[in-house]
């Protein structure tokens, strides 16, 4: 049985008691009866305000369609009262056809984006005005069709429209719609709906369509809608095609904005303006349609959310007390420290792959990944960046996409690839995202709660103890947004563990956080081996991943390129080559002589997002002339290095030094390139944002289309969709270089490339060394940067690990041990921090 608290009961009855109080005015004629008529209009309003803004606020979903709605619901009523139904069939009919056309609309949309959502709907109303509008046997056309009494199936006897009476039943009807509503609010429909619209890829991976949310959102507010439009016909006595145009669904959103999209109060506020917006419009001597303009534009400049979320959150500042303290950290048993003892060779299979293959177009993401995980087995997936370790999770979670599975999968014995990713969490698989990707509209309570799809007492009371499990059960009301990137990621955890998966899939859970926080994490994941959970995780921060982990497997380029215990993997050749690549001389690079002047000084950088450092006192100079290495496992700082090189993103702390008149250039990783756009157009759009125009840009264009391959330089009006991984990357590289840079950052130049083809990048790379330029590369392959750079500079969890030139014959030792482990001085620091 779903539970109501005192409080939400306490809140859904002011509804009902502020409406019995307005009766109680309105019946002892204290209002005027042309005022009396204004209120129940408004009340009418309320309801049909309530009905959008809760579908905008919750589902994310603004409809245009809601003026048919509203019509369909009065015509229902003026149409049933001359043929003798009773207002209970015209209330079903009415909320019958509303609810089935909204759930058709809704069911159509989610497919699309907003704007499509937004056309399908005036589509909607178009042709459903229009249909109205001719069919004059039943609405009338434009001449309208009078109401009668209304007699009730229940006995409650004959309901005159067009009095007294009809105002009343309009104002007790629009406070049970607010009870409804509140009563709604803590409910699991509204947080699915939240879920659903804040993060579809996560709602789906806890059992939320997305799709089926938008109908069912569509379906109910269409209801409402056709509920307002019943009393509005009662209200009125009359009903035309005029109250219905276009005019009013605009009207409504404007009604919505100025309220607050999504509260009960809001939709009060909604309601009377759209009531007294004609009379004060024409008190003020405007016309109406420029007073709503000027409000709408006023209320989005100054109050975009709304007046009523705006006056809560004042409120709230002033009565708010100080937020709760965290508790100490949560201190599990000291065994739980040391991971479980590896499940028997004679466990259960949980789960099987067998030669998996994903690609998406003529790109292989994925290919023969084959593997299997007993229950109670942790299996750690590791690989660099690009090695396809995220599309593999994915195919587990049903998260793919637009991307082409092959092979096979089987779950507990049974076919998992042809199972709905919405599905999959009933089966018992749980996820996490690297980003923790978490429902900022949702508390943190909420977060966990929403898995459900029915809310009990006794959910609600499981739902705590896991929060107090994980630490989070003092910030059980507070929203993801007021909590540091740690919590998030507990949060994201804690989700995944809502009804204990016997599957559970970690997607990078360590990046990002503390050593104290990574200590607790890992308590967690050994709290869940104890539990006889199955563990798949992938992770770039290989010590803590290696000391949770019963097996570990290596894919590099889409394929599985080796397996072992974790002590023993990166001693496989292959898997030490895929993240350090193959070593080499120096590929023939300009001389120093160590006198070069400074491109760029770094001193003391720290950088942090939201509070995760990703920088940690970092000082580097990259001298004039020279090609630098910045090296790391994904995560480790590289690009965010690489921007404050560059100077578009400043440090937290610190300070950056360039050399007069230094112009910079960054190729970011994976191109950014517009892809629609072709070759030529994508170079002139570089020089448009570098100020560089007319003959300048004539004569830049043409030096840097003589620098890109034959192949390319006929193409100059291909559109750069059309190019390979590699082609690709040559052209942004070009793109940077129309802007005549002294200083070119080049991040992952051979992320997702060929061997041949990372070749050939690096080869015309090298040549813009050899013509002066300053150059620095952010890659992940040591190998790769020790045969192409004067100086190789290893990052470590943000902070420089070790550094030195390639020549060093005892560098390469050096740097392979601080891509891995960091330094020991280093490491020594981080656990003592």
């Amino acid at each position: 049985m779903s539970v109501v608290s005192r409080s939400n009961l306490a809140r859904a009855a002011l509804g009902p008691l502020a409406a019995a109080a307005l009766i109680a005015v309105l019946a002892s004629g204290a209002i005027a009866p042309y005022q009396a008529y204004s209120v129940g209009l408004a009340a009418v309003y309320t309801v049909l305000v309530l009905s959008v803004g809760l579908l905008a606020g919750w589902a994310g979903i603004w409809s245009i369609a809601h003026p048919a709605f509203f019509a369909l619901g009065a015509y229902f009523a003026a149409y049933g009262s001359t043929h003798g139904w009773s207002l209970e069939l015209v209330m079903l009919g009415a909320v019958g056809c509303s609810a089935a056309l909204g759930a058709f609309l809704g069911s159509a949309g989610a497919r699309f984006s907003m704007l499509y959502v937004a056309l399908l709907t005036l589509a909607f109303t178009m042709v459903s005005l229009e249909v109205m509008g001719q069919w004059i046997g039943v609405t009338g056309g434009d001449q309208g069709i009078p109401m009668e009494e209304l007699h009730s199936a229940l006995g409650l006897g004959a309901l005159a429209s067009a009095g007294t009476q009809a105002q009343y039943i309009a104002v007790g009807v629009a406070g049970i719609a607010l009870a409804v509503a509140a009563l709604a609010r803590p409910s699991a429909l509204r947080m699915r709906l939240v879920a659903a619209k804040s993060h579809p890829m996560a709602a789906r991976s806890i059992g939320i369509a997305p799709e089926a949310q938008s109908a069912l959102a569509f379906a109910v507010s269409a209801a409402f809608a056709a509920v307002a439009g019943v009393l509005l016909a009662l209200v009125v006595g009359f009903v035309s095609p005029e109250p219905f145009s276009l005019a009013l669904a605009i009207s409504l959103i404007a009604a919505c904005v100025l309220g607050g999209a999504g509260t009960l109060s809001g939709a009060v506020v909604g309601g009377a303006y759209l009531t007294w917006a004609p009379t004060a419009a024409e008190s003020a001597g405007v016309p109406q349609q420029i007073l709503q303009g000027v409000v709408l534009i006023a209320a989005l400049l100054f109050l975009p959310g709304g007046v009523m979320p705006f006056l809560g959150r004042m409120a709230r500042r002033l009565l708010r007390r100080p937020a709760a303290q965290p508790p100490a950290s949560v201190q599990l048993p000291e065994e739980t420290s040391q991971p479980v003892p590896a499940p028997a060779a004679t466990a259960p299979e949980l789960l099987r792959l067998d030669e998996v293959a994903v690609t998406f177009g003529g790109l292989k993401a994925l290919e023969g990944a084959s593997m299997s995980v007993r229950a109670g087995e942790t299996l750690a997936i590791i690989g660099p960046n690009g090695a396809g370790k995220t599309t593999l999770m994915n195919v587990l979670s049903g998260l793919v996409g637009g991307g082409r599975v092959a092979g096979s999968a089987r779950y507990r014995g049974k076919p998992l690839l042809k199972t709905r990713a919405t599905a999959r969490r009933g089966l018992g698989i749980g996820r996490t995202f690297q980003h923790a990707e978490t429902f900022p509209e949702l508390t943190v309570l909420e977060n966990v709660l929403c898995t459900r799809r029915r809310i009990t007492a006794q959910h609600r009371a499981r739902a705590a103890e896991l929060l107090d499990r994980v630490g989070l059960a003092h910030v059980a009301d507070r929203y993801p947004a007021e909590l540091p990137f740690g919590l998030h990621k507990q949060l994201d955890l804690a989700r995944a563990l809502a009804e204990e998966p016997e599957l559970l899939i970690l997607d990078e859970p360590f990046g990002g956080l503390d050593a104290t926080e990574r200590t607790q994490l890992a308590r967690q994941i050994v709290r869940q081996q104890q539990r006889g959970t199955a563990v798949v995780i992938i992770d770039h921060v290989l010590d803590d991943l290696f000391a949770v982990a019963h097996r570990v497997v290596a894919f590099d380029f889409g394929r599985p390129i080796g397996e072992g215990e974790p002590g023993k993997i990166l001693d496989d050749p292959r898997v030490r080559s895929s993240y350090l690549g193959e070593g080499g001389a120096q590929a023939g690079l300009p001389l120093r002589d160590g006198t070069e002047p400074a491109a760029v000084r770094l001193d003391g950088v720290d950088h942090t997002y939201g509070g995760v450092t990703a920088l940690h006192g970092v000082d580097l100079t990259i001298p004039r002339g020279s090609v630098i290495g910045v090296v790391g496992a994904n995560g480790a700082g590289k690009s965010t290095l690489g921007r404050i090189v560059h100077g578009v993103l400043p440090p937290t702390r610190g300070g950056r030094t360039v050399d007069n008149d230094l112009r910079a250039a960054l190729v970011p990783e994976g191109r950014a390139l517009f892809k629609t756009l072709s070759l030529q157009e994508n170079l002139e759009v570089a020089a448009y944002a570098a100020g560089i125009k007319g003959a300048v840009l004539r004569e830049r264009l043409a030096e840097t289309a003589e620098w890109l391959p034959p192949r390319l330089r006929d193409r100059m009006g291909v559109a750069a969709a059309g190019l390979s991984g590699g082609e690709q990357q040559i052209l942004a590289v070009a793109r940077a270089l129309m802007a005549g840079p002294d200083l070119l950052i080049v991040d992952e130049p051979a992320l997702g490339l060929s061997p041949a083809m990372v070749d050939e990048v690096y080869g015309r790379l090298g040549r813009l060394a050899h013509e002066g330029m300053t150059v620095v590369l952010l890659e992940q392959s040591l190998g790769r940067a020790a045969s192409a750079c004067h100086e190789v500079v290893v990052l470590h969890e943000g902070r420089i690990a070790v550094r030195g030139e390639p020549a060093d014959p005892l560098f390469l030792t050096r740097a392979e041990q601080a891509y891995f482990d960091g330094p020991d001085d280093v490491r020594a620091a981080v656990a003592q921090s």
